[in-house]
């Protein structure tokens, strides 16, 4: 459990995909194992009030995500909101020496993209995002959105991020795989 021990510069990662690719739970799961060790940040806290398209670029608060990773790379607390859709930044958070920044749109913005030391891009199909979707919203009914909208508009920016990655994963692997390679990854990081 010496991994996250060492006391050094904050490492940034930034952990990107489409939905449902596996990201949120592998992170979990890290968060888990390794207990107050690392830091870790979704962007789904970060959304709008209110926005017109909720699977696009412009339904997230980008400047305060970017201020809030800037702050921590000092070494300085920072407030992030502890509920989404809310812009309520009421909770406070520490900079750690490994900070994982989730999200299914990290790697659209370049002023956040030169904040991360690294980025994973995870993979998935289309087929899996809709199974998993369905699955964990425990209801077919949402399919039609999920087809239509999630699908699509996620097709629109996955090319760009994948090309941001410096390694891409394939999230059509299970938990578990997908957790060893981000692991290795971030033992291997974690060194530089």
């Amino acid at each position: 459990m010496g991994l996250f021990l060492k006391k050094t510069k904050p490492i940034v990662i930034g952990i990107s995909g489409r939905s449902c690719s596996g990201k949120s739970a592998v992170v979990k799961e890290l968060e888990e194992k390794y207990k107050g060790n690392f830091l870790h940040i979704n962007q789904d806290k970060f959304f709008k009030v209110k926005a017109n398209n909720w699977e696009s670029p412009e339904s997230l608060r980008f400047d305060r995500l970017i201020y809030s990773i800037k702050k921590l790379k000092k070494g300085q607390s920072t407030h992030i909101p502890s509920h989404r859709w809310t812009e309520v930044f009421d909770r406070k958070i520490v900079s750690h020496n490994i900070i994982l920044v989730e999200g299914y749109l990290l790697f659209v913005n370049s002023e956040l993209n030169k904040l991360f030391d690294k980025k994973i891009w995870v993979d998935v199909s289309d087929l899996n995002i809709l199974y998993r979707r369905t699955k964990r919203d425990n209801t077919s009914k949402n399919i039609d959105y999920t087809y239509n909208v999630v699908i699509p508009e996620s097709k629109k920016y996955e090319e760009l991020q994948r090309k941001k990655g410096d390694i891409i994963i394939d999230g059509n692997k299970t938990k578990k795989e997908i957790i060893n390679e981000i692991e290795k990854q971030i033992k291997k990081w974690h060194n530089i």
